[in-house]
Order: C-alpha cells, then structure tokens, then sequence
C-alpha cells in the first residue's frame, strides 16, 4: 500500500467508536472552521444579532482581487469534482474553501447504467418513481432523470482521470436474496473508490482517497485552492449577472475573485447553522445528539438567495439512526452522544414506556423519526445473544453492513475504521467500549434488562409482553402488527439480552436552492441567475422533506454529478 493509503489507516486508528469520529467531522466531508468566521449563531465576532436571511451591505473594501474563468466556492465531493472538470478544459479556475483542508471523501459514490459495469442495468424510471413515494411525492424528477442519464459518464470520467493516481473503482451490487425478499428494492449502483488495492473482503484502508488524488490532479493542472477564506458576497452587476465572489482571509483581507465564466457554489448546505435549522427543520432535527457538520453554516445558500434565488419547500436532513445516549445524555449542542454503527440494524424497538411502535425495517432518517415521535424522543433497541446471526439474517446495504456480502459484491469494511466485518470487530470495536461505558445494557433476563433501563414495574410488564408479542410474531413468520418482512426479524429469546438508548446523528442538511437540470439557480419567475451554479447539498430538487437512503451512494453521486454538470455548461463544453 502506498504512503496515503498509511496515513489514512493511521488517521483512522486513532479515533474510537464512542464520539473521536463525530468530533473530527470524518465522515461528515468537513474541515476544522476558520478563526473568526461569522458563527452558526448568527452572531458576528463583533456580538451584533443578524438574521440568516438579511442581506448584508456590499463590501467595498478589497484588499486583493484575482481573476479567473470559473471560481468555485466549496473544496468537497462537489467543488473539487466541478473545478477539476473545469481546469481540465483548459479554464483557470480558482476554489476558494473556508476550512483549512480539502472536505472528506465519501465512500460510497451512486452511478447508474455506466459502461464500467455494462451487466448492471437499472430502469430510470422505476428508480425514479420508487424515489417519489418514499418522500413526500415533490421531488423534482427532471433533477433524478437528469442524474440517471448523466451519473454513468461521472464515473467513468472519474475513473479515467483518478485511474493515474492509483485509484481503483470497485462496484457494490449485493442485494438480499430474492428467494428470502422478493419485495426488497436495491438498485446496483454503487462504486467504492479505494487507493493502491482493493480487498474485496476488506480490510480497505485506501478508501476515502479519492478527493486527495483530484486534488493533485487538479493542482497538476494549474488550478489555486485558497483556504481558510470563507466567501462573503458575490458580486453581480447591473442586470444581476454573476461576476465573481468575496472572501475573506485572515491574513489578506477581502480577497475579490473576478470570474468572466461562472461561480460554482458546493458549499455543503447547513447542517452547521443552528439558526437556519431552527427556522427550516425544527421538527427534523432538534432531537438529535450528534452532529458532523463543522463549517457548513449555509453560506453558499444565503449568498445565492442574496442573488435573487429561491429555496424549495420543505426542510431535509440526512439523520442517521445511529446516536448513541447515556442515561444523561442530552439532545441538541454541546453534542453529547456517541456514534453507534449497529443502531441502524433493524432489531427489535421499543419506546420509553416499553412498547414496540414501529416496523424497524425502515431507512435511516425514518427510523430516526419514528422514536423522534415516540415519548423521551429516542427509542430503545434490544438484541440478545444470537446478534451475529441475525445481523447476517438481516443482510443490510449501503453503511449499515455489519456482516460481510460474498466477496466482491460489496464494500465488506467498517466504514468508520475501514477493517474487514467479522464477529470479533463488532465485538471489540462497537459493543466493548459501550458495554464498559454504560450506553448498552446487558442482562440474563428480561426484567433485569428492564432494570437496567430504568422502567417501573407498570413499564416492565408492557416490555417484557412486547418481547412476548414479537417473538410470537417472529415464529409465525408474519408480522401482523407492523408488517416488518421475515427475514429483518429475529426472536429476542436468548440471554444475555442487549438494550441501547437510539436518537439522531445529523450528517448534513439535504435540500437547498432551487435550480435548473444544469444547475443554474432560479428566480421566482423562473428565469436563470446568469453565471450562478449551485451543486451538492445547497441544491434542492432531490430530497425536499427527507432523505430516503435506500439508494447507496445517491448523495455523493448527485453531487458529483451536476457539480461537473455545472462546470462544462458554463464553459460551454459537451
């Protein structure tokens, strides 16, 4: 293995199951905040209250001013995909990032129907639909139609270009057995690029690489990167055309990025920006007691609706379902929880009270919201002691995997440590240090379990009948009560049993500014904001209420997608 691929695995060694990864923003794509940026508060340095949505006054005070063709705002899954497209067409271009580094790779990147893979064929139009009705039936489909036509040539591009580098692009398209979920639905379409060599049955240390190696590329092509200088305004003239971007940096001042071509904005959405969540996605994500946004605080959102854009309806969070409570841990910031990789496994849930309120088998924001609804906010999950063969029973995708797919028909490494799935990972790595801490209980019967999980005698009763009723439910192969389908269901009838306290973790916020098929963002009367685009997570279009994480990957690779979408339309390019 190569000197990154080391330095990755050794980045990764020393970040523990129980909160070291949520604290760095490692699988939230981000960068450590710049000193003295404005805060998600909505505070300045200097105290003065001001609201997300004010216009701010112009800055006239420019220190420097630099010239490019494109200026992309944003060093993540977008902005590095768009700029590199850009400087590869022979453009200048200039990325401007408010961290202090180049964002996280993803590990999971959704690309249909691409000649890399010419035996997985998916139906757009059954994606598509399957897609509207897990939401709330508004998604834009010109948006999913033009990324299921256009994410196959993406991921070619991308392996052509990163290939050189040392970047292999293994594709994942295990699925549960027809013969065990004829109803089951997942599309083949998921790469999981990894640098130097890929292990079909992991360990994968090289993944996460692959915006290092564009990075290089990109610097190889000419391309400028200015960090810790967080975009403040764009700048437009007279009839509202885009004509370039202010930053701010700490030790050059104002900096103005004249662009004669186009601003790409991919700045990350605001998952960050407690205002701008308590205005649009209250009810989704204040019970949440993790978070891995760092600096996506809505700039490239406001900056864009300042131009004259518009935001979609709605309020979309991705939320995973894997927030780990303490007996007194709290919701919302200073975040309190610990990362809990098994928390989207879909065993047995019961609520405060003891009750079981819900088919588990749900994706990750949906079970979240489901104990979100419940008293107390969370829900408990409760496994017993045949855990291993249940989690391979259940036969999860995507970044829920616990136990290995048959080799090479997924990426079989924990995506928070990248070692191969076995027994003994779970074990030592997920259930031992949380086990020593407290989150998870542990008993030899149902009641003591109960104990443990602080229920009266009321409470206890109501429990131990759930567990009754379910594993009545399990034997008869039906669920009746929920309708969960048999094979995501497993008899709880086994000691010791397992219980833990499950809440929210907020990845990133996941709808944003209205645009065209090319990423042109609209005004209200529908007309383009010219030489404005806006990509990635402050795009809307694609998730206007939730994020329906049954496609692998479909983030990253809309993301990906119309971020070089957005780059040859404002050079003109094919």
């Amino acid at each position: 293995m190569g000197e990154k691929t080391i330095s990755r695995r050794s980045f990764l060694a020393g970040l523990t199951a129980t909160g070291a990864l949520a604290a760095t923003g490692a699988l939230a794509g981000c960068a450590p905040s710049a000193s003295g940026e404005t805060g998600s508060t909505g505070k300045t340095d200097a105290g003065a209250s001001a609201s997300w949505r004010d216009k701010p006054e112009p800055i006239t005070d420019i220190a420097e001013t630099l010239e490019a063709d494109i200026v992309v705002v944003g060093a993540g899954n977008g902005g590095l995909v768009a700029a590199t497209t850009a400087a590869q067409e022979g453009a200048k271009v200039i990325v401007i990032e408010k961290g202090g580094d180049i964002a996280m790779a993803r590990e999971a990147i959704g690309a249909l129907n691409s000649n890399l893979e010419p035996d997985h064929y998916e139906d757009p139009a059954k994606l598509m639909n399957h897609a509207n009705m897990t939401q709330s039936g508004d998604a834009n489909m010109l948006m999913y139609k033009t990324w299921a036509e256009k994410s196959g040539e993406m991921i070619e591009w991308m392996k052509e270009t990163l290939e050189p580098k040392g970047m292999l692009f293994p594709f994942e398209w295990h699925c549960p057995s027809p013969d065990v979920a004829p109803e089951a639905y997942y599309p083949a379409m998921c790469y999981n690029p990894c640098l130097d060599e890929y292990n079909p049955d992991g360990p994968n240390y090289g993944a996460y690489m692959h915006l290092e190696m564009m990075r290089e590329v990109f610097m190889e092509l000419g391309g400028e990167i200015l960090f810790t200088s967080p975009a403040q305004q764009l700048v437009q003239d007279d009839a509202g055309k885009v004509t370039g971007v202010i930053a701010t940096s700490k030790d050059r001042g104002n900096i103005q990025v004249n662009a004669n071509k186009g601003v790409i904005i991919c700045t990350g959405g605001y998952g960050a920006n407690e205002e701008m969540l308590k205005d649009l996605c209250p009810v989704v994500s204040e019970y949440c007691v993790l978070g891995d946004s760092v600096t996506e605080e809505g700039d490239g959102i406001r900056m864009a609706l300042w131009a004259g854009a518009y935001l979609e309806q709605g309020g979309s969070c991705m939320i995973w379902n894997r927030g780990l409570m303490n007996d007194d841990t709290g919701f919302g910031r200073p975040w309190q929880g610990q990362i809990f990789l098994p928390g989207s496994q879909p065993f047995l849930h019961v609520n405060a009270n003891g009750e079981r309120f819900m088919n588990e088998d749900q994706c990750y924001p949906m079970s979240y919201s489901g104990g979100l609804n419940q008293p107390g906010h969370f829900s408990w999950e409760i496994w017993d002691a045949s855990y291993w063969d249940d989690i391979v029973q259940f036969d999860t995708c995507g970044c829920s995997r616990l136990a290995p797919a048959p080799s090479g028909t997924a990426f079989n490494a924990d995506v928070y440590d990248c070692e191969a799935m076995s027994k003994e990972h779970l074990d030592s790595f997920w259930f031992a240090p949380n086990l020593e801490s407290g989150a998870i209980k542990k008993a030899d019967t149902l009641e003591e379990l109960a104990s443990a999980m602080g229920f009266d005698d009321d409470k206890t009763a109501a429990f131990v009948a759930s567990v009754e009723r379910y594993n009545e439910l399990v034997a008869a192969g039906k669920d009746e009560d929920f309708g969960k389908e048999p094979f995501r269901m497993s008899a709880v009838d086994e000691p010791p049993y397992y219980a833990a306290r499950i809440a929210g973790e907020l990845l990133v916020t996941t709808h944003g500014v209205v645009t065209d098929t090319n990423s042109q963002p609209l005004r209200e009367d529908g007309t383009v904001i010219e030489n404005l685009y806006v990509c990635g997570n402050d795009q809307g279009g694609f998730y206007p209420h939730n994020y329906p994480s049954n496609f692998t990957g479909i983030n990253a690779g809309r993301v990906a997608t119309f971020a070089r979408i957005a780059a040859k339309h404002a050079l003109g390019a094919s």
